[in-house]
């Protein structure tokens, strides 16, 4: 599975840079780091679900946040 809709997800969000720590075939790791500072991150690949400290959040294929039902929440920014 790809890591296409993280590094989507990423380049939408304002100044942030993201380096992997692991990546195998059904998770990746890694540092998210903006001005505010660094934050783990976990991404399972096949079910397109980025794991943060602060929550979950539903990616799909275009790295677009999505609800449960995969409709496009529009809630891209990471909250400051």
């Amino acid at each position: 599975m790809s890591v296409r809709p993280l590094v989507l997800w990423v380049t939408r969000q304002d100044g942030m840079a993201m380096r992997f720590t692991r990546r195998e075939t059904e998770l990746a790791e890694g540092v998210l780091t903006d001005a505010q500072g660094t934050i783990q991150f976990s991404y399972d690949r096949r079910a397109r679900r980025l794991h943060l400290p602060e929550g979950t959040i539903h990616l799909d294929e275009y790295g677009w946040e999505v609800d449960e039902q995969g409709r496009i929440v529009f809630q891209s920014r990471r909250s400051k």
